[in-house]
């Protein structure tokens, strides 16, 4: 569910802001995408985007890919064993109290929901034990059962 690929509609870091993809031609090599700060429309390269844009996730987008739900999420958060989310904050006007997560943060709530033994109840705090790409990418094909 984790995708390099750029997505419409979906949140992204851009150098010192968020942005929205508004628009995606492959064709054209190019990205639209929609400040939310301003609303200024920004356009960029389409090839080798990933190294522009960094991909965020909504608290809804993070429980369907860990397979929670959201208020399970907000428990965890609460008890200090997942990473807390950050917020879009005034400067987002539409978006003030939203929540999202890094990648990082999603691979860690999957590590620890991976590891968890069902039923009984969650003691140890996630440690950032993940150091490369390649073990986030085994860690992620492991929860898949691929």
């Amino acid at each position: 569910m984790l995708t390099r690929k750029p997505i419409v509609n979906k949140f992204y870091e851009y150098s010192d802001t968020i942005v929205k993809l508004k628009k995606i031609s492959k064709n054209s090599n190019r990205i639209i995408a929609e400040r939310l700060d301003s609303g200024d429309q920004i356009v960029l390269p389409y090839e080798q985007s990933e190294l522009l844009l960094r991909r965020i996730y909504t608290v809804g987008e993070v429980s369907k890919i860990v397979e929670r739900r959201p208020d399970t999420l907000r428990k965890y958060e609460k008890k200090d064993l997942i990473p807390s989310p950050k917020k879009f904050g005034d400067k987002y006007r539409s978006y003030v109290d939203w929540r999202y997560y890094t990648e990082s943060d999603v691979y860690d709530m999957i590590e620890f929901f991976n590891n968890r033994i069902p039923g009984r109840p969650a003691q140890n705090k996630i440690d950032n034990k993940i150091k490369t790409i390649e073990q986030k990418v085994k860690l992620h094909m492991r929860g898949k059962n691929v």
